[in-house]
């Protein structure tokens, strides 16, 4: 009985993620909306140049930027299930 609630419970998140999925790609992804372009607007306000070279290249590397990040994610949520697995997993 528990595993078939626990079944039927992940078909429905999985319709339910679907769902909004959906409904967030016929909107439309407005990804940089609120981007303020130039970019030269909106990258640290210190007087330090460190600090705005460093802002100027992430704006400048989005993309390389968003990538690392969802790398270090991915990293992160296998080192959490590798420390929360029981031993008998860890066997196979």
């Amino acid at each position: 009985m528990k595993e078939t609630l626990l079944r039927l419970s992940g078909i429905l998140t999985v319709a339910l993620m679907a769902y909004i999925f959906i409904s967030i790609v016929h909107q439309g992804i407005k990804p940089f909306e609120y981007a303020v372009y130039p970019i030269e607007n909106s990258i640290a306000r210190n007087e330090t140049e460190i600090s705005r070279g460093v802002s100027l290249y992430l704006w400048c590397y989005r993309s390389i930027d968003v990538i690392a990040l969802a790398f270090l994610l991915v990293i992160a949520a296998a080192c959490c299930i590798s420390i929360l697995s029981s031993e008998e997993g860890r066997g196979r």
